[in-house]
């Protein structure tokens, strides 16, 4: 007979600072790999280029480029360096005010780009530790282009800092439909599913996303977190020969 978690286990969120220190790494990673405009100019695009290299290397230096840029009157492209620089610099409630402006010039894009730096935006203020600023400059995104997947995972994790469980499954839901899926975003909607008591579904998360990353931290504190309550995780990797093989298993201990 399956064991059956006790009802008064509680599942909390990641500590703050492991959500912020991984919003930063994942924006950070974001507003470097983007150039803001879609069609810039050869020699602004390279200057853009130039401008977040120069940041990653020496971040004072960096910045006062940036700013110097932004100035001199280099518009959206050079205020998108110096939001990376901000955020860099531990300032995310700067850069993400700064993304926010950005994403309302003229000269910034289309309505997907633009769309893009909102959800930019929204992380920002979620390392800010603001998610009712996050949440509005993600609705904003959504207004833009509504049809972009990619925003709801976003979505998910703005959700997740407010503790909107049934909120944060719709939206990894929306976004694995949409042909959306990380292993971040499965252990948040397996952290989601544990919240609402849903323990066998959110281990089938933990295998999910250890599928996808089987060193991920997050996934693997989880799945200790499930099996004190009698849910059994086992994870193997597949052999490279056999592309059928499964990647993982959960059952409640009772099945074992």
């Amino acid at each position: 007979m399956p064991m059956v978690p006790p009802s008064s286990t509680a599942f909390p969120p990641p500590p703050a600072s492991t959500r912020r220190s991984a919003a930063a790494g994942v924006l950070v990673a974001a507003l470097c790999a983007v150039a803001v405009s879609p069609g810039p100019a050869a020699g602004q695009e390279s200057r853009y280029h130039d401008c977040v290299a120069l940041v990653e290397a020496d971040l004072e230096l960096g910045r006062t480029a940036a700013r110097q840029w932004v100035d001199a009157g280099g518009g959206a492209t050079a205020r998108h360096c110096l939001a990376v620089a901000d955020l860099k610099a531990g300032f995310p409630k700067l850069a993400a005010i700064r993304l926010q402006e950005v994403a309302a010039r003229p000269d910034a894009g289309d309505a997907y780009v633009r769309s893009r730096i909102l959800s930019q935006a929204a992380t920002a203020w979620l390392e800010a530790e603001e998610p009712a600023l996050a949440e509005k400059a993600l609705d904003e995104a959504f207004a833009l282009t509504p049809e972009a997947g990619e925003l709801h995972l976003v979505a998910a994790r703005v959700y997740g800092a407010q503790e909107r469980w049934t909120a944060v499954v719709r939206a990894v839901k929306a976004a694995e439909a949409a042909g959306f899926a990380a292993a971040d975003t499965f252990v948040l909607r397996g952290r989601a599913y544990a919240a609402l008591g849903a323990y066998q579904t959110a281990a089938q998360d933990v295998v999910n996303a250890l599928s996808l990353d089987p060193v991920n931290v997050d996934a693997l504190v989880l799945r200790g977190e499930l099996q004190q309550t009698g849910v059994v995780i086992d994870v193997f990797l597949a052999s490279p020969q056999d592309e059928t093989a499964p990647g993982a298993s959960a059952a409640p201990e009772g099945e074992r």
